[in-house]
């Protein structure tokens, strides 16, 4: 920035730097890897979580007593909603930390699994529930993970975590069917409106590829430029500095009714896309424990740390 400066004697023309504030740097605690993959497998132990089954309601009520005991605030968004001529109820589990402040943003994942393997080779399992150990369980997990920590500091912004229901539940290219929860909560959001959100689905594969997602570029790109800088920074191996396919998914919802969301997500395994037939998992019986990585979802997690403790104040 350029000062003219004049004094009554000699005009001279001075140019001053402006001062660049330091970097802000995370040094708060990081997620255990090995906590995480423990909060995945306790969510597998109720079985499929797919809306109107035993394991539906007993990870609801795990889930519901997790968050009460870490948020400043948490509760059930209860809802009903008829799909396919089924009548369901449906929960989404919210927590908010700080929740008089309206600076506020979200972090959310579904919590649900689909209730048919329709993906799956094996054609006599395509009526059967999957386990959804990443689709749904990984970035529950990762939000379970963060909780604990806010739970001991928490920024100078506030933050709701909302867990959806109903993400899973449509027909293969029906995407009214799918999105049950994200739509109830954009249209009825329980607390103040946040400013931008930041979904996590499918991020705890073990060689995880996170790559731009159009939808989210399109939404908050400077968003998504920021988290990735900080997996940059990071020296992450899972965050991969190119565009993927765009992906229909609970962010489509919520940037419909203008909360800016983007979605860290592993597009390739959406349609089962991914050049290492291990990873061809996405709606087969094969979503288990045997794909999920602690290491995945702890890098996935710190980053998000490190995005709420120094950045998360400046995008706007």
């Amino acid at each position: 920035m350029l000062f003219l400066m004049i004094s009554c004697g000699n005009p001279k023309l001075e140019i001053e730097n402006s001062p660049e504030l330091p970097e802000k740097v995370y040094s708060g605690p990081l997620l255990n890897g090995d906590t995480l993959l423990s909060y995945v497998r306790t969510q597998l132990d109720f079985g499929p979580r797919n809306p109107g089954s035993k394991g539906h309601s007993a990870c609801k009520d795990f889930l519901l007593s997790y968050f009460s005991s870490r948020a400043d605030s948490s509760f059930l968004q209860t809802f009903k909603t008829t799909v396919y001529g089924k009548t369901y109820e449906m929960a989404n589990i919210i927590a908010a930390y700080s929740p008089e402040k309206k600076e506020r943003i979200l972090l959310c994942a579904h919590w649900d699994t689909r209730p048919f393997a329709d993906e799956d080779k094996d054609a006599s399992n395509r009526t059967t529930p999957i386990l959804g150990a990443n689709d749904g369980a990984s970035g529950v997990a990762v939000l379970m993970g963060i909780a604990e920590t806010l739970s001991k500091n928490k920024p100078d912004i506030g933050i709701d975590i909302i867990l959806f229901d109903g993400e899973d539940i449509g027909l293969s290219g029906d995407q009214d069917g799918f999105f049950q929860g994200s739509r109830y909560a954009a249209k009825h959001y329980p607390i103040h409106k946040p400013k931008y959100g930041i979904l996590l689905d499918l991020v705890g594969d073990k060689d995880a590829e996170f790559r731009f997602e159009p939808i989210s570029q399109q939404a908050h790109s400077v968003l998504v430029d920021k988290i990735w800088s900080i997996a940059k920074k990071q020296q992450s191996p899972f965050f991969l500095h190119e565009v993927g396919n765009a992906v229909s998914d609970d962010h489509v919802m919520l940037n419909e009714h203008g909360i800016r969301t983007i979605n860290i997500i592993d597009v390739n395994l959406v349609g089962n896309i991914s050049t290492d037939p291990r990873r061809r998992y996405w709606h087969t019986a094969d979503d288990n424990l045997s794909n999920i990585s602690g290491t995945t979802m702890s890098n996935v997690g710190n980053i998000l740390l490190d995005f709420l403790f120094t950045s998360s104040d400046s995008v706007y």
